[in-house]
């Protein structure tokens, strides 16, 4: 069984009744007698990433002011204060023009990161195409080093066929390598070739270079499906066939970023891992690595210990983190069961008692 696959939050069905085993089922896992489980996950790790491998200032800016990098976003995006993109007013109560700002920011900003294209975005934040390719638009004029990144990250594609993690680790991406279209004769030779002609002329078997060029352009200028396939037929009853590989290059665009962003994420997590491995004091206080769940460390240790185990946990993972431009910030809970009642792993008591 693929643990990181069980489900962490409940689920609703179609009939409206919440599900709840995956949070249930996690509680099956438990710690040994006398043991205590550990939990360490990377706060906002993808989107920390990105501000380093982008190089964005900005965002870079506000990890280190401490502040809230959406907030920021939105902010910026939206042309009003800092203030004013916050879920909660300073007498704490909710701010729904504030949450509805920052909450836009993450979609989008998450948006872009996982290759989710205008029409998805715009059904997550429940508003038309026009509106979420507006705010989308106004999110990377806001930050122009997040809109170069993106750019950067697909040249790289096109020009070595993969693209690389911040530590290099390549993620092969030979379809956006491909042309948009291909075209070939249908019979190996153009329409009005002439077997009897004289054997000096020179015969073609490729499509000239300026009229795939010509075809291409007209094919990219279509507007919609109907359009673009009368195009073809025109093209195809001139004897030529014709290879779309159009779907297959807008899909590995859009994996050009969250390749590289979620590459690097999982870089880290192992990183993380090796120096949680190599260091010897949580060795002898009988400190254990169970399983990573993406941004998160499960890890064990006896309950005496837990205090000094969570304290080593996440400087080691803050560690692992040392080349990057971006602060990193690290929470560790304890609990007897994975996701049971979260414990302060101080104390051992419940947090919030």
């Amino acid at each position: 069984m693929n643990l990181q696959n069980i489900p962490s939050n409940p689920r609703k069905l179609t009939t409206g009744d919440v599900v709840d085993a995956g949070h249930d089922v996690r509680q099956f896992f438990a710690a040994e007698d006398g043991n205590v489980l550990l939990s360490c996950d990377y706060s906002g790790q993808e989107v920390r990433v990105t501000a380093h491998i982008s190089h964005d200032q900005k965002m870079i800016q506000a990890y280190k002011d401490n502040k809230d990098v959406y907030v920021e976003i939105a902010s910026l995006a939206y042309n009003v204060p800092y203030e004013d993109c916050l879920e909660h007013r300073p007498d704490g109560t909710t701010n729904p023009e504030g949450k509805a700002r920052r909450g836009a920011a993450k979609k989008i900003v998450l948006g872009i990161l996982y290759g989710r294209q205008i029409a998805s975005i715009a059904e997550q934040l429940n508003t038309s195409v026009k509106e979420a390719q507006h705010i989308y638009d106004k999110v990377l004029a806001s930050f122009p080093e997040l809109a170069k990144f993106i750019k950067e990250s697909q040249d790289m594609a096109r020009k070595y066929g993969w693209v690389s993690t911040i530590w290099g680790r390549r993620r092969q991406l030979p379809e956006m390598q491909l042309p948009l279209y291909e075209f070939s004769y249908t019979d190996g030779v153009p329409v009005d070739f002439d077997p009897l002609a004289d054997d000096d002329v020179e015969i073609s078997t490729e499509v000239p270079y300026e009229q795939c060029k010509q075809w291409t352009i007209e094919l990219m200028k279509a507007r919609g499906f109907r359009q673009k396939q009368q195009i073809m037929d025109r093209i195809k009853s001139q004897g030529v066939s014709i290879v779309d590989n159009s779907l297959k290059v807008t899909d590995a665009e859009r994996q050009c970023v969250n390749a590289r962003v979620q590459g690097s994420a999982a870089d880290l997590t192992k990183l993380a891992m090796i120096e949680l491995f190599n260091n010897k004091e949580l060795r002898d206080l009988g400190f254990k690595m169970l399983i990573p769940v993406h941004d998160e460390i499960i890890a064990e240790c006896p309950k005496e210990n837990s205090a000094r185990c969570a304290e080593l946990m996440s400087e080691m993972m803050l560690k692992a983190g040392k080349d990057l431009e971006v602060p990193l910030k690290c929470d560790v809970d304890a609990f007897y069961h994975w996701y049971g009642e979260v414990l302060d792993p101080v104390t051992l008591k419940p947090v919030g008692h």
